[in-house]
């Protein structure tokens, strides 16, 4: 075993939250927001269809499903080093194997394992990894998922380096998918990919090379063209956390989470937009109502980012509503008609003839300075046919780490697949982590115990 891999072992098999309830309650929430993501899907005939196609009986179908499922939608959060999702991941191939035996505390620890991988070498690798056209939570998910599944079944040394190794030889996914179900299949096939390589190890005598992060020939170096030191591991692992920072993207809507701060630059022009163009009518000065659409007063729309940035918001006309959730302009355009974002029209088959008719007014450009990776900075200038120009500037909307949703704001994504009875079940099994020895009531508490109510499928 290479020095690389043996260190990446030993963080993972000396991972242990017992002290660290901050890692625990994040992960419980983000195993909420991943629920509400996907249970919110289970209604959609792209969902059903493959429903139909599985056999949900074997644990790897059960996988790909729930990963299909949870990002279905691109309803599920996002993490800004790894410039992808890996809680869809993660958790569905833990779901997938859980058994009875498996604690609720184990069950976060080894979520918090693999995002901790996944965010790391996210870290590692990208900008120019995304740049280059792939989709880590495909690529770089197989990978956590693994190591997720290797911490909670208590494997060790080459045993764990076998399943990362056969998990990072299926490391594939074009980004080019997005707008399309290839998508959400790539978080399907990640976790199915993982649990797949876990069985073959458990049920067959097949091994694999032991050496999947050796800097000359492993996986940094011919997917990633990077080259990683020794210590690029250990230096970060829980320090303090990659879900903590820095931290996860949760969306209100289902599109790609680079365009939430353009949606909150929007609204915010919007809304000045309501409040200083007022009209008379009747001759009557009546606060409130608009002299018809925005855009019959705007000239153009100026969208900034810095460089390379929105990468995941690749559409620029787009054709169908699938695209659209993956395109600023589309995002801007619904919050500058409707003062809002209408999540109806990201599922329409083709984009409204008034978003096309708009669509010449709107510009992106990647100009603004280049900011640390983890930062999602938008500016918007808009200017009127009578000269005015109004800009807006954000970095921290609401859903980003530094504007985190409350858990009542999970709650309320959970009531779009879940009903209230089950909800109640859940939230009242979940341990309080502030409270004394949470972490030793959880490590006694079955995980199978807490979601025997959901009824995934």
């Amino acid at each position: 075993m290479d020095a690389l891999t043996q260190e990446l072992i030993n963080c993972i098999e000396t991972t242990n939250l017992a002290q660290r309830p901050d890692l625990l309650d994040q992960a419980q929430k983000a195993f909420l927001d991943y629920l509400g993501a996907m249970t919110a899907a289970f209604d959609k005939e792209g969902v059903r269809s493959l429903e139909r196609f599985l056999d949900l009986s074997k644990a790897s179908d059960k996988a790909l499903y729930y990963g299909f499922a949870s990002h279905y939608l691109d309803y599920d959060d996002a993490q800004a080093n790894l410039q992808g999702h890996f809680s869809t991941v993660i958790y569905s191939a833990l779901l997938a194997i859980l058994d009875e035996e498996d604690s609720w505390a184990d069950f976060l620890e080894a979520y918090v394992v693999g995002a901790e991988l996944e965010g790391i070498f996210g870290y590692l690798i990208n900008p120019s990894y995304r740049l280059q056209g792939w989709h880590p939570t495909a690529t770089v998910g197989p990978m956590g998922a693994a190591a997720a599944i290797g911490k909670l079944r208590g494997l060790r040394g080459e045993d764990l380096a076998s399943l990362l190794s056969l998990a990072a030889t299926q490391s594939s996914g074009l980004a080019l998918q997005s707008g399309s179900d290839g998508k959400p299949l790539h978080a399907g096939l990640a976790a199915r990919n993982a649990l797949w390589a876990y069985e073959l190890l458990r049920n067959t005598t097949l091994k694999a090379a032991l050496n999947p992060f050796d800097p000359q020939e492993g996986w940094f170096k011919v997917a990633a063209n990077t080259i990683i030191q020794e210590g690029d591991f250990a230096k970060d692992w829980l320090k303090p956390g990659q879900i903590i920072s820095p931290g996860l993207w949760t969306k209100e809507h289902p599109y790609c989470s680079a365009g939430i701060s353009g949606e909150s630059c929007a609204k915010a022009l919007y809304d000045r937009w309501q409040k200083d163009f007022q009209v008379d009518l009747d001759a009557n000065q009546t606060k409130g109502n608009q002299a018809g659409s925005i855009w019959n007063s705007v000239e153009k729309v100026d969208i900034h980012l810095p460089p390379g940035a929105a990468k995941g918001m690749h559409y620029r006309q787009p054709i169908s509503g699938r695209e659209g959730q993956f395109s600023l302009e589309y995002v801007v355009w619904q919050v500058f008609t409707y003062g809002e974002i209408k999540d109806q029209l990201f599922f329409l088959e083709k984009t409204p003839d008034d978003f096309h008719k708009a669509l010449p007014k709107i510009h992106r450009y990647n100009d603004l300075p280049k900011v640390a990776q983890d930062v999602r900075l938008t500016r918007i200038d808009v200017t009127f046919t009578d000269g005015r120009s109004w800009t807006s500037q954000e970095d921290r909307p609401k859903g980003s780490p530094g504007r985190p949703f409350s858990l009542s704001d999970i709650v309320g994504k959970l009531g779009h697949g879940l009903d209230k009875k089950t909800i109640k079940n859940l939230m009242a099994a979940l341990p309080d982590w502030n409270q004394p020895k949470a972490y030793e009531i959880a490590k006694q508490q079955g995980a199978s115990s807490i979601v025997r109510w959901l009824d995934l499928v």
